[in-house]
């Protein structure tokens, strides 16, 4: 793994592996770059794969920022790396920044992906299929009582009665337990931007190929809200894993990298 250190002195994680197209994976709140162990693997054999720390998360450095000022420290770095004409595979709030980062240089974007992702995380009278305000609240504060068991809580949540059962899942388990805690402060303030941040309009106007790989048990994606996506871009390819909830990648890694493969393919 490399660092790179941005013009807001936050030192971001990543590494590359292979070479053709770039594929940029992006992972969501309370976990790593190490996620994404499968397609990382997978991919490299066909592409230069990427995949970054979001800041608090894994070895990157923490600093407090709004989202858009997060999303434009990492368009420099990305710049330094020459990271153009990309295909970005975003994972929760990872398809969220995804988003924010499409809005500063959408020319460098080639195509996207998002995984359980929204472009609102929170419910309201014009979003009603999203999570409860009180419940993303309660959570931030259970993360001063808690602190980190109450990140592998939230983390088993995610997954279905039937993906828990499963020897992938037990292997999953013993594989978190070499995690690096996030930062609390960052997963604080990440809370904080899931229930502010309304992308809608932006990803109502991305012009480039769009595909949303969802799970059909997932919580914070569910099918009342694919159904809303389905609307705002009436374009996109949508693939549905039955009986997965919110990480369908870690789940069915074979199974999404094909439905990946097949849309980059297109």
């Amino acid at each position: 793994m490399s660092s790179i250190t941005s013009k807001s002195s936050i030192d971001w994680n990543y590494d590359i592996i292979g070479e053709g197209g770039s594929l940029v994976f992006f992972h969501g709140w309370g976990v790593d770059l190490r996620i994404w162990r499968q397609q990382y693997k997978y991919f490299s054999t066909k592409y230069k794969v990427v995949r970054f720390d979001l800041p608090g998360h894994g070895k990157s450095g923490w600093k407090s920022m709004s989202f858009q000022d997060i999303a434009g420290d990492l368009d420099m770095v990305m710049d330094e790396l020459g990271l153009n004409n990309i295909v970005s595979v975003g994972s929760s709030l990872g398809g969220l920044l995804s988003l924010r980062l499409y809005e500063i240089s959408p020319e460098r974007f080639k195509k996207m992906v998002f995984v359980g992702a929204v472009p609102k995380f929170s419910r309201s009278k014009d979003f009603p299929y999203g999570l409860d305000v009180e419940k993303i609240r309660k959570l931030g504060g259970q993360l001063d009582t808690s602190y980190p068991s109450i990140v592998n809580v939230f983390f088993r949540s995610l997954f279905t009665k039937e993906e828990r059962a499963s020897r992938r899942y037990k292997w999953l388990q013993k594989f978190r337990q070499f995690n690096e805690a996030p930062m609390k402060p960052a997963l604080v303030e990440y809370l904080s931007i899931l229930e502010k941040e309304d992308l809608t309009e932006i990803l109502r106007k991305i012009d480039i190929p769009a595909q949303f790989i969802n799970g059909a048990g997932d919580t914070i994606c569910n099918m009342d809200a694919i159904d809303h996506l389905k609307e705002l871009v009436p374009k996109g390819r949508f693939d549905i894993f039955d009986k997965c909830g919110h990480f369908p990648f870690l789940s069915k890694p074979h199974e999404f990298n094909e439905v990946l493969e097949e849309f980059l393919l297109q």
